[in-house]
């Protein structure tokens, strides 16, 4: 929330950081040396590219 000349603006987006901590992202580091990005849940980018966002809550 900012305050600027007495208006109150309000920020509705997360941070790339604020995305990558509810998603449960981590680095995992392989056997190879080399450092793979993993999750516990779908990054946005992965989610929206699936068959599975069909771009609605259900009931």
């Amino acid at each position: 929330m900012l305050d600027i000349n007495g208006q109150t603006y309000f920020n509705d987006e997360l941070s790339a950081e604020e995305i990558d901590f509810m998603c449960g992202m981590y680095y995992l580091h392989t056997n190879d040396r080399n450092v793979e990005i993993v999750s516990w849940w779908p990054r946005p980018q992965a989610w929206a590219a699936s068959g599975l966002n069909v771009g609605f809550w259900s009931s």
